[in-house]
């Protein structure tokens, strides 16, 4: 036999100890001898001991005494116990094996049935020798494991979140079934005001759903924070989630912009259950069904992006939830869309307290404590100070101490209208302006009024007289997008100067379309009227700018702002 092994052996009968001493020595183990049971357990060590033989009749303490308190010694240390015996009675031997022992000896000794037993004695201790040490290098695999997903989540969590989910006009829940949860809340201030929130359902669930959360919260937060727009942002999201996600997973996702300037919202849906529109003067929501595919699925070339535009009134709410919610399966089995979300859709439950709502009636049906998908669900309560002064740029004092003098030009035609929009590179170039970059939101939505009124009713020559209501809200959009595909002929152009005149700064913007101007005479700088749905942009840069000047019959205009850099190098 290879393996040597340290024995322990009890008997009170000297000729029998020494007999059995021979025996296990010839077979080049080492033997240690004990006269009775408490002898035994007092030369007993854990640690150097590798098998007991225990003689069941000894005095002092017998051999079944005697291996409960080995056994009790050893701890979680295995150390096998076979019993000597020269008592054929059954109900003895039984009692031998139902307290620990794993085999017993009879006596007389044969060599030849000991040498077989110690064989299959010493297999049993490698075997248990070896699976001590998967267990330990298990366990330290799982340790490091857990180290390395909590510090996976840390970073996780602050790629994909942001102090907009702490917006008092948010309200949300969010559960996972793992560490890592698969599903994905985002929301980011716009730069011009208003928010931008996403929320996405990846396939699966734990880190291989959640991995693909990192690069759309890269596109979505950096892409919001330059001013692109929302139905810019998606086609860029689905690419990139179509260029690294393996061909079985994708995102469900609901992307909402909330734009506060003309008190309305956008809605693309992608595969995600309806999201739920609560205007007040209703009596049920309204149902935002899924018109488009998942993200990820379709290439870039063949994906379509269809968005439902609709206005509201400050204290209307938007609500969306993942599947985690819509297939939750109540107490009866039945899935939460078709019983326990009735309520909800029916408008008998109130839109402010629908989160609180729904995280009772999952409480109640035991959901959240035994959840078999991840749950996400966001209420979000729209208001006109969403947003607002929301930005937060850290630039270093000596880069504010410079003064600039730069002047560029853009001119787009059809063919740049339809495909392009220039403001987030335009408000990238002046937000390297030293001291302007504080400015940055109102900056944008200078930019933004003027683009959007030179676009829409130059270009375009639509009238806002249809936004005066919800629905021609709705029809205004629709007739947008299709007049600008349709686009063959007009250009916009934009002009930016800036000028500096000690601690006196001056962006002066101009912009030009090739309608045919309106009576800029008549306009209304009336900005105190918070109902009207439509034409409060331009009483809304009256505010902004120093002034405002139009000319060539209304079809250019020219925006003055100006800002002062204090003695410490700070725009003021």
């Amino acid at each position: 036999m290879e393996q040597v092994l340290t024995i322990l052996i009890a008997d009170d009968n000297p000729s029998d100890r020494i007999l059995l001493k021979a025996i296990l020595s010839q077979f080049g183990h080492n033997v240690i001898s004990a006269v009775d049971g408490q002898d035994a357990i007092d030369k007993f060590d854990p640690h150097t001991i590798q098998l007991v033989c225990l003689d069941i009749k000894m005095p002092h303490k017998d051999g079944w005494e005697a291996a409960l308190e080995i056994q009790r010694i050893a701890g979680d240390v295995f150390v096998p116990i076979v019993f000597l015996s020269g008592v054929t009675d059954p109900i003895a031997l039984s009692n031998c094996l139902r307290i620990g022992g794993i085999d017993f000896i009879s006596k007389p000794y044969s060599p030849a049935l000991i040498t077989a037993k110690l064989n299959a004695i010493v297999r049993l201790l490698v075997m248990q020798k070896t699976l001590e040490e998967q267990r330990d290098a298990m366990s330290l695999y799982n340790e490091q494991l857990l180290n390395e997903q909590e510090v996976a989540k840390v970073v996780y969590e602050n790629i994909t979140n942001s102090n907009c989910l702490k917006d008092p006009a948010l309200s949300t829940i969010h559960y996972g079934t793992h560490i890592f949860n698969g599903d994905v809340i985002l929301a980011a201030y716009k730069p011009n005001g208003g928010m931008h929130i996403l929320l996405g359902d990846f396939t699966g669930h734990g880190l291989s759903a959640a991995i693909g959360a990192l690069p759309l919260a890269d596109i979505f937060f950096d892409w919001t924070k330059k001013g692109f727009l929302m139905r810019q942002i998606i086609p860029e999201i689905n690419a990139r989630l179509k260029g690294i996600l393996p061909s079985n997973m994708f995102c469900s996702a609901a992307f909402i912009d909330i734009k506060v300037n003309n008190k309305s919202i956008e809605v693309w849906n992608g595969g995600l259950p309806d999201l739920l529109f609560f205007p007040q003067n209703a009596d049920r929501p309204v149902k935002l069904t899924s018109k488009n595919l998942p993200l990820g699925v379709l290439s870039p070339d063949t994906f379509e992006c269809q968005i439902d535009p609709m206005s509201f009134v400050p204290g209307d709410r938007l609500m969306a939830f993942s599947d985690g919610v819509y297939e939750a399966l109540d107490l009866s089995g039945q899935m939460f869309c078709h019983s326990v979300l009735n309520p909800l859709y029916q408008g008998e439950i109130d839109a402010d307290q629908s989160v609180d709502w729904l995280i009772q009636q999952l409480e109640r049906e035991g959901v959240l404590a035994n959840p078999h998908d991840d749950i996400s669900c966001l209420s979000v309560r729209l208001d006109t100070n969403i947003g607002i002064d929301s930005s937060e740029h850290k630039v270093s004092r000596g880069h504010d101490e410079a003064p600039a003098d730069f002047s560029f030009e853009y001119v787009l035609n059809a063919d740049s209208l339809r495909n392009t929009d220039p403001l987030p590179y335009v408000l990238q170039i002046l937000t390297t302006v030293p001291g302007l970059s504080s400015f940055s939101s109102q900056i944008f939505m200078i930019l933004s009024e003027l683009y959007s009124n030179a676009l829409e009713h130059g270009v375009l020559k639509l009238s806002s007289d249809k936004k005066s209501s919800s629905d021609g809200f709705s029809l205004y959009y629709e007739e947008r997008e299709r007049n600008l595909a349709n686009l063959q002929d007009g250009y916009v152009k934009i002009s930016v100067k800036v000028t500096s005149d000690n601690n006196n700064r001056a962006l002066i913007l101009y912009v030009e379309d090739s309608g045919s101007g309106f009576d800029f005479q008549g306009v209304n700088y009336d900005i105190s009227n918070t109902e009207l749905l439509y034409n409060r942009g331009l009483a809304l840069l009256d505010q902004l700018c120093s002034k405002l000047e139009f000319s060539k019959g209304g079809s250019a205009v020219t925006a003055h702002y100006h800002w002062q850099v204090g003695l410490d190098g700070r725009a003021i």
